[in-house]
């Protein structure tokens, strides 16, 4: 299950890495939820992290092959993730300048900065900007004097992200200099966090950002060469804003935040409608108040913090797309191949395609071939089974059966209960999708989605109400009803994931994986 390592090793060995077994026990539903994600594979065993470690240096190679850049400049904090991104970068051939540059900073952080440069064999520059950040809080003074003499959690914030902005300021000018380009160090957690500085933390090229702060980045930190007393140090983003550390001021460790990240997306991808208020009974935390706590506190986060994730906010032109076109000009024409190959296909949500692709891995796991039937969605649940990696292997094909009388001729449904129950009917539903089974040999699983999506009510039904029907030979075809709100392409997007949901959970019943 989790290669060389049990899965009691496993576990003892993320407790350690990520520290959390020096500050406090997980609560139950943590060192249940901690299990049930290595079952599931998001937390991965050391043969599995030395292929994303090679994975990744290979990425970077290929960057620097395919870019023509070869040198990177970043800041060396003292801290795991800077360390563990300029050995990456080492590894994969590029010229590495590590800066420090302290900010009336512990003299502690500076030194495993210097020392982690010497141990990594990569060049070390050394500036001090504490007068040039004095003089700039002084400067802004000026124009609010509480910048130099406040002392509330939103002066010092300000007064953080001033100090990340001229580090910042400086890594640029010295790409400039030597021709090389700015590197980020932040990892996956910080990125969920919002724990970062907009225009202070976010460079050109972003090594680590997939990674758990947990459990990946200090076991890959140990397995490339990075000094112990830096993987093992505490987490400290070293802004001056609070003295207990990173996961003071995110409001729980790293290892709990990870964990419960995962466990909002996993059940936001399986309950598509749920909203954030749903969230405490379909993660079951049952009676475990610190989840539950914890829960909040990532959700506050969260949401205080998408714009980041999104940033810059960009708006469409109300009279076309300007930024699709631009895009794909890069992609043709001069966006890196190493780039291009992680690209969502044709134009689908990140999400629907990972919930897609879930579905397809579940498929070719139990030998399983699908036919989807779709009637609003004209093909799109198709389309984004096509899209996936593996699909040759279990996609068979699908109808799209926009019109009543395609109904009748492609899969079989009778006329006369299309003219009885109207198209939007339960039944409807599931006599398309043993229709597309009876006329699909290779097929086991059928999708079938019949409904109103807009705009506007039609045969006296209203706007959002879908039926979905999931068949599977042999048994038993199952269908549900659902009144989705919005406007058309609201209907059809929730649909679609529904519909995936819907089908992805026949299989976790029958082969108990999630």
């Amino acid at each position: 299950m989790t290669g060389k390592k049990t899965m009691t090793n496993l576990r003892e060995e993320i407790l350690d890495l990520s520290r959390q077994a020096r500050l406090a026990p997980l609560s139950p539903w943590f060192m249940a939820e901690l299990d049930r994600q290595i079952e599931r594979g998001l937390y991965l065993d050391g043969e599995a992290l030395e292929q994303v470690t090679d994975k990744l240096t290979a990425d970077l190679a290929a960057y620097r092959d395919q870019t023509g850049a070869s040198t990177a400049v970043l800041g060396m904090s003292g801290g795991v993730d800077s360390a563990l991104t300029a050995a990456l970068l080492k590894r994969a051939g590029w010229r590495v300048v590590g800066h420090t540059l302290p900010i009336d900073q512990n003299p502690e952080e500076t030194e495993r900065g210097v020392e982690a440069c010497s141990a990594l064999d990569i060049e070390h520059r050394h500036l001090d900007l504490t007068d040039q950040y004095r003089a700039m809080v002084t400067a802004l003074g000026g124009l609010d004097e509480r910048m130099t003499s406040g002392d509330d959690e939103g002066v010092r914030i300000r007064r953080g992200n001033i100090r990340a902005r001229l580090r910042m300021v400086t890594l640029y000018d010295q790409a400039h200099r030597y021709g090389g380009l700015v590197v980020s160090t932040d990892n996956l957690s910080e990125l969920a966090a919002g724990f970062w500085t907009l225009h202070g933390d976010v460079g050109d090229l972003a090594p680590v950002q997939s990674l758990l702060k947990s459990w990946e980045v200090p076991w890959m930190a140990r397995a490339v060469g990075v000094p112990e007393r830096t993987w093992r140090a505490m987490p400290t983003d070293g802004l001056g804003i609070t003295g207990g550390g990173d996961e003071a001021q995110i409001g729980s460790s790293y290892l709990e935040w990870d964990l419960m990240v995962f466990a909002i997306l996993q059940a936001v991808f399986e309950n598509p409608g749920a909203g954030p208020e749903e969230l405490p009974d379909l993660l079951g935390f049952k009676g475990d108040d610190h989840a539950a706590g914890v829960l909040q506190t990532a959700l506050k986060r969260l949401g205080r913090t998408w714009f980041k994730r999104l940033s810059p906010v960009r708006l469409d032109h109300p009279k076309g797309d300007r930024f699709g076109p631009l895009d794909a000009l890069d992609v043709r024409l001069f966006r890196p191949a190493v780039l291009r190959q992680n690209e969502q296909p044709v134009g689908f949500p990140a999400d629907l395609h990972h919930m897609a692709q879930r579905l397809v891995t579940a498929l070719q796991r139990r030998g399983d071939k699908l036919v989807t039937a779709e009637s609003c969605t004209a093909g799109l649940i198709g389309a984004s089974l096509a899209a996936c990696s593996g699909a040759s292997d279990v996609f068979a094909g699908g109808y799209a059966t926009y019109r009543m009388d395609m109904k009748t001729a492609a899969l079989g449904v009778p006329a006369e209960l299309l003219k009885e129950k109207t198209p939007y009917h339960p039944e409807v539903a599931i006599s398309m999708a043993t229709g597309a089974l009876e006329r699909t040999g290779p097929a086991t699983i059928a999708i079938a989605v019949t409904g109103v999506a807009g705009p506007g009510p039609d045969c006296g039904k209203p706007q959002g109400l879908v039926y979905i029907a999931v068949a599977r030979r042999g048994q038993e075809p199952i269908v549900e009803e659902h009144r989705f709100t919005g406007p058309p392409q609201e209907v059809l997007s929730k649909t679609i994931r529904t519909s995936l949901t819907m089908a992805f959970r026949q299989f976790c019943e029958a082969d108990g994986t999630s």
